[in-house]
């Protein structure tokens, strides 16, 4: 993000039109990818129907600030034709399956992640790895979660998230020194009462 917006600076100051930020949404947009979200509810939300990657952006903003309610209105009447417009939809639904235990919602979000995951573009992809982990995830088949999961560890070996997911994937396939080793690499999770209590289980 810094290195991509320090470039955009070397075209702003070569620049003789005037802020090339303002005159163009594309730029704004990137600029607020790249600063991790900071100005994203000024600049995305007029740029959704504008910019492809702008609704989905603004969704992951949601999402990373616990605003479910708001990511959901972003996808509920999208129709997603690219990978990674199906994986967030996917995301969200888990997320409000997750939290509110609502099996339609969850259901939702095991069939997105596998049509991503099973497509033949896709299957021998990272994220298609994901989603089918994901999508085992979700039916809590976790011997087949560990075989998509264990295919790509080596992409992942300092992620938090993935160390949790696979930790708990592990624990739930019985594989308890497994899960141990991948969830004391956990950092993130650490003074949460459900790490704790998954790491106690190993």
């Amino acid at each position: 993000g810094k290195a991509a917006e320090a470039e955009l600076k070397v075209l702003q100051n070569s620049s003789t039109s005037g802020d090339i930020f303002q005159d163009s949404d594309l730029l704004r947009h990137n600029l607020v990818v790249f600063r991790g979200g900071e100005n994203a509810l000024q600049v995305l939300p007029p740029l959704v129907d504008i910019i492809q990657e702008a609704r989905l952006n603004l969704v992951i903003y949601h999402l990373k600030n616990d605003e479910v309610n708001e990511a959901f209105k972003l996808v509920k009447d999208m129709e997603p034709v690219v990978p990674k417009e199906y994986i967030i939809k996917a995301v969200v639904h888990a997320v409000i399956g997750q939290g509110e235990e609502n099996k339609e919602h969850l259901g939702i979000a095991q069939k997105l992640f596998q049509l991503v995951g099973g497509s033949a573009t896709e299957c021998d992809t990272i994220p298609g790895r994901q989603c089918m982990a994901s999508c085992f995830f979700l039916l809590k088949q976790f011997d087949d979660v560990l075989v998509y999961l264990k295919s790509i560890k080596s992409y992942f070996l300092n992620d938090d998230d993935f160390n949790w997911n696979f930790g708990i994937a592990s624990a739930s396939a019985g594989e308890y020194k497994t899960a141990e080793e991948a969830l004391i690499q956990v950092q993130k999770y650490r003074e949460d009462y459900t790490y704790l209590s998954w790491l106690s289980r190993c």
